[in-house]
This record gives structure tokens, C-alpha cells and sequence, in this order.
């Protein structure tokens, strides 16, 4: 018996492993920006604007597919699903590659939004809430995020160092994207062959859903407490994407290679980051620990709107980035774990992720613009101290949703 539980344990994690593979590279993609910032201005000869507009084209075709996307993944297994991801991603990272034009650019970015979130985005968390049982919802979306970081860190190191062997940010930039394409192929090959990797509990004919299904939906009050905390954590992670370039450009006379390094850097944190606050919120409950990562993250963050960013000071950008990127990436990790205090039924629950990303996801559409519009109208340094400020308060408001949602779910953690 001992050893049939332990297979079974053993085949779940797998199943996590192989979600989060697919989910480092796919998504990984559209946020080069967080180390290649810079490159990626010259390599494609765009202006900050521009750049700023392919973000938000990938982040309204993404608000877009929210929901038929979560439509699909009540209907089609996720394997399915994930394989389609995988070698649809692989041929737009080979057009990428081409180093396109600015209008091309966009249709990429829109094409990434259609796959990433139309096909794989809802099927995976459905997916996970499905394996996890009700008291270890926390340790297994931190799993997953942790996984997702730990490969994502490895493939932008790899890239990093990759890139650092050409002689111009063009060339580099070309072979850092080539890598993603291989990558993303060879998944997809693999997933091929791992026909039972996702249990049969996907493959059940689906039930259809009804207008009384989706009012159920938006009348959880729950729901909508998560579409905020969403958004707040998503304003949290925007400020770790413009850290390297923060410190590269706003007055700390930070070199290229060592931004990009910090951004690396970051980026180890997020496994520990999403294990550590699996763990933690299945002890203290998620919605208590998400609070406190909030008043984490606007003390963070007023400290970086009001430091002095002088070069004397850039020692001080390694220290930080240790605890900004843990906290970060921790609330990134137990944010689907809170789904758990909405009492929804389990056949609703890819159309309920597909609406709650709607409403937390679109800040991916407007914090770019908003970056954009601060760095044309304040000097560098000014700029960035305003975006921090901005995300201090959004942070804010996410804490006080979280707040909200742990006293809404608290006589039923009781019962």
C-alpha cells in the first residue's frame, strides 16, 4: 500500500515537473525584457514606447483568450493541450529569431497571447487544483512556481551566458531566441511520447456550462478579492522586471553585465521563493501569509522610490534583491492556492480562472504604459522612483484584499 501511495505521489509531482517545463519556456519569452531590456531596444532598433506597446499587445491578446481559454480547458485534456503550446510557441520563437520588423513584432506578442493563455494558461492551473488535495493546495502551486522558477532561471542563465559570446547585442539577442525555439520543440517531442503523464481525470466528457454556472462565478465575493490581490501581485513582479534596467540607467553607472547578472539573480530566487511560501501558507494559511508579503513588498518598494541613486549605492541592489525577489515570487506562487476559499464547483473551475485572469491579468496590458509614459515625461532616475511609488500603492490595496479574503474564509476553514 505504501508503495502504490508513493507512486502515486511520485507521478503528481511529475505531472507538476512537466507542466512547469512547458510554463518556463513558453512564458518566459514574452519578459526577455526583465534581463535583455536594453538589448532588446538596439537588437530590434525600438524605441521605449515601442517596447512598451509589444507588452501590452501580448497582455490584451492574453486578457482576450482569458476566458475561451478556460472554456477549452473544461473541454480538452491538458496534455493535448500543452503539446499544441509547445510547438506553437517553438515556430513563432523562429520568426522572432528573424529579428522582424516592428509590425511583425506585435503579431508575435499577440500570437504568444493566444497561446500562452487561450491554450495552456487555464488548463494548467486546472490541472494542478486537481491533483492537490485541501490542505496541501500551497505546497503544490508553490511546487509549480518554484519548478517554473528554477527552469526558467536555468534557461536565462544559459541564455545570459550565451549571449555574452557575440560581439553585438544583435547576434546575441538572435541566439538566446534560437535557444527558446530548440527548447520549446524538444519539449513538445517529449510530451509526445508521455501519453499517461496527466491523469485520466482530464479525459471525462465535460458537462456544459451554463449562464447560471458563470453568475455563480461573479457572484462569489471571493472571486472578485482575487481579481485585486491578482492584479497587486502582478504591479509586485513589474517592479522585479524593471530592476535591471533600474539599476542599469537610473544613476548607479551599473555596466550591462552586471545588471544583467542582478536580473539572473532575481530570478534564482523565484524556486525558493515559490517552495518556501507553498510551505508557509499551508501552516499560516495563504491568505494570512499573502498579507504579510504585501506589507513586505510596499516597504520594498517605497525603499526603492525614495533611495539614493547614486553609484555609491549600487553595492546596496545586491543585498536587496535577495528578500525583494523571495517575497515576490512567493506571492506569485500561493496566489492560485487561494482559489481554494471560493466554493465553486470543480467543472467551473478552468471558466473561473479564465475570468479571474482576466480581471488581475489586465495590469499587464497598462503597467507597461504606465512605465513608458513616467520615463517620457521625468528623467531616468524620476521615473523610476514614481513607477515604485505607483506599485507601493497598488501594493496596498492588495493587502487590504487579502486581509478581506482571509476573514471571508475563515469560519469556513473553521468548519
Amino acid at each position: 500500500m505504501l508503495v502504490n501511495v508513493d507512486r502515486k505521489r511520485l507521478s503528481v509531482y511529475l505531472q507538476v515537473i512537466l507542466l512547469a517545463l512547458a510554463a518556463s519556456v513558453i512564458y518566459s519569452a514574452p519578459y526577455l525584457r526583465q534581463l535583455f531590456k536594453t538589448s532588446l531596444l538596439d537588437a530590434f532598433s525600438l524605441t521605449e514606447t515601442q517596447l512598451g506597446n509589444l507588452s501590452s499587445m501580448y497582455a490584451i491578446c492574453s486578457i482576450i483568450c482569458y476566458l475561451p481559454g478556460g472554456w477549452l480547458a473544461d473541454r480538452v485534456a491538458p496534455r493535448i493541450l500543452v503539446i499544441i503550446a509547445l510547438f506553437s510557441s517553438a515556430a513563432t520563437f523562429a520568426w522572432y529569431a528573424t529579428i522582424p520588423g516592428y509590425p511583425a513584432l506585435l503579431i508575435i506578442h499577440g500570437l504568444w497571447g493566444v497561446i500562452g493563455v487561450g491554450i495552456l494558461w487555464a488548463a494548467m492551473f486546472k490541472h494542478i487544483r486537481l491533483l492537490a488535495g485541501g490542505d496541501e493546495q500551497g505546497r503544490m502551486f508553490g511546487a509549480l512556481e518554484g519548478a517554473r522558477g528554477l527552469f526558467e532561471a536555468i534557461l536565462l542563465t544559459v541564455a545570459t551566458f550565451v549571449f555574452t559570446l557575440f560581439a553585438t547585442r544583435k547576434l546575441g539577442m538572435i541566439n538566446v531566441i534560437v535557444i527558446y525555439a530548440v527548447v520549446a520543440t524538444a519539449l513538445g517531442f517529449l510530451m509526445l511520447f508521455m501519453k499517461n503523464a496527466t491523469g485520466a481525470s482530464s479525459d471525462k466528457p465535460a458537462e456544459p456550462i451554463r449562464l447560471a454556472d458563470v453568475l455563480s462565478i461573479v457572484k462569489q465575493p471571493a472571486v472578485w478579492l482575487l481579481c485585486i490581490i491578482l492584479t497587486a501581485v502582478y504591479h509586485l513582479f513589474w517592479a522585479t522586471i524593471e530592476f535591471p534596467s533600474f539599476a542599469e540607467t537610473a544613476g548607479f553607472g551599473m555596466p550591462l553585465a552586471a545588471a544583467t547578472a542582478l536580473g539572473a539573480t532575481k530570478l534564482w530566487m523565484r524556486p525558493f521563493g515559490g517552495v518556501l511560501g507553498g510551505m508557509i501558507g499551508d501552516r499560516i494559511t495563504n491568505a494570512k501569509l499573502m498579507t504579510w508579503l504585501f506589507l513586505a513588498g510596499i516597504i520594498c518598494c517605497l525603499y526603492l522610490a525614495l533611495m539614493d541613486t547614486s553609484p555609491e549605492m549600487r553595492w546596496t541592489l545586491w543585498v536587496f534583491i535577495i528578500p525583494f525577489g523571495l517575497l515576490v515570487y512567493a506571492a506569485r506562487g500561493i496566489f492560485w492556492a487561494l482559489l481554494y476559499d471560493c466554493p465553486l464547483p470543480t467543472r467551473v473551475l478552468g471558466t473561473a480562472i479564465g475570468f479571474i485572469s482576466i480581471m488581475g491579468y489586465s495590469s499587464d496590458a497598462y503597467i507597461p504604459q504606465v512605465a513608458a509614459y513616467l520615463h517620457g515625461t521625468y528623467s531616468t532616475a524620476s521615473a523610476y522612483q514614481w513607477f515604485f511609488a505607483y506599485v507601493a500603492t497598488a501594493s496596498a490595496i492588495g493587502m487590504t484584499a487579502s486581509w478581506m479574503l482571509g476573514r471571508i474564509s475563515r469560519p469556513a476553514d473553521a468548519g
